[in-house]
């Protein structure tokens, strides 16, 4: 008796049929709600929305398994707060499963993963399951701004949570994130990207061979070239975007090789802005950067500098200019304090004053 009790509560009842189809056949969008409303009241269980949905998610045609498949994500995203461990291990599962299904199918199921990485119970080892399945299976940058978004968001949930277990991939983490990332074009993306190889950076994950290409894969975008549209109800101002990327470019002393010939170019350019932006950068670098990083370009540096300061016409630049001068005879001044260093600050002072 007590097992066909617990068979029936198991059972979906008529009126959850009836709300899943309505969602899944009907394309009816209220459905989804009252579903997630029921759970959260306890008339029914995840595992009775599955089991309605069952030959929805089975069934073959990718527009209908989308649906069902949605329903039971938009379900999780409101109730994951509810899901047991064992009820996490299974949906994880089965929507790593489903990142090899038809490509219209995508969306839905990464809207799932995104609900189980807010999962407190998910269970060690489960987030770097998931990431795995993810840099595997899915190309992220042929995806929609929005679906693109939500992988984002599932790498920001899981840094934020489950950082040792990431850092237990070592450098294929960051491999599997520059993937993701290589090509992103939308603004919204671009600023939360930028925090994430922030964070990659300054919590101290391991980077591997790979310094190159996530310089590479940021320093694509500067300097930044955007205006907002009008009335943009998004409301991101290229200040944002600038702001953001400089402290990526600025986060390491191992960017420096890579970085400061960019600036060099971009200070020698006609483009007012790019020349602020990269002696803004400059001087931001200063704070991170010794002179062994500076040494070998301090020449071509003053040499740029210069121009700016005895012939630009803007005055803008040339308090630019000024203030990257400062925070480079600084940042040598902190290097000459160590018995053990070279004097590059005298040999940067004297070219100075050689060319005044």
């Amino acid at each position: 008796m007590a097992a066909a009790a617990d068979l029936e509560a198991a059972a979906p009842t008529g009126a959850l049929w009836g709300l899943v189809q309505d969602f899944v056949m009907g394309q009816q969008e209220g459905p989804a709600d009252q579903v997630a409303a029921d759970v959260k009241s306890g008339s029914y269980t995840v595992l009775q929305v599955v089991e309605a949905l069952g030959s929805s998610l089975e069934n073959p045609e990718p527009r209908t398994r989308e649906r069902g498949i949605q329903l039971l994500s938009q379900v999780l995203l409101q109730c994951h707060s509810l899901l047991l461990e064992k009820e996490v291990v299974h949906l994880v599962l089965f929507y790593e499963n489903r990142l090899k299904d038809h490509h219209l199918v995508i969306p839905a199921v990464l809207r799932g993963l995104r609900a189980l990485s807010l999962c407190v119970t998910l269970p060690p080892g489960l987030a770097v399951s998931v990431l795995k399945a993810i840099f595997q299976e899915v190309h992220v940058q042929s995806l929609p701004q929005v679906d693109r978004h939500t992988v984002y968001s599932i790498i920001t949930n899981f840094m934020r949570t489950r950082e040792e277990e990431l850092k237990g991939l070592g450098a294929d983490f960051t491999f599997g994130f520059i993937q993701v990332m290589d090509g992103e074009k939308d603004p919204r993306n671009l600023l939360v990207a930028f925090r994430i190889v922030h964070d990659l950076i300054s919590r101290d994950y391991n980077l591997g061979p790979f310094v190159e290409e996530l310089f590479e894969v940021t320093s694509c975008y500067f300097p930044i070239d955007f205006t907002p549209p009008p009335n943009d109800p998004h409301g991101i101002q290229r200040e944002d975007l600038i702001l953001s990327l400089r402290a990526v470019l600025a986060s390491t002393p191992r960017f420096a090789e890579f970085l400061l010939p960019l600036l060099i170019e971009k200070v020698d350019s006609e483009i007012l802005s790019a020349k602020l932006d990269s002696l803004q950068t400059l001087n931001a670098c200063c704070a991170v950067y010794g002179q062994k990083e500076l040494k070998d370009f301090l020449p071509s540096l003053w040499a740029s500098i210069r121009r700016e300061v005895f012939q630009t016409a803007s005055e803008r630049v040339e308090a630019e200019g000024l203030a990257a001068l400062q925070s480079l005879t600084a940042c040598l001044s902190r290097s000459v304090l160590r018995a053990d260093a070279e004097d590059h600050l005298d040999f940067f002072l004297s070219n100075i004053l050689q060319g005044m």
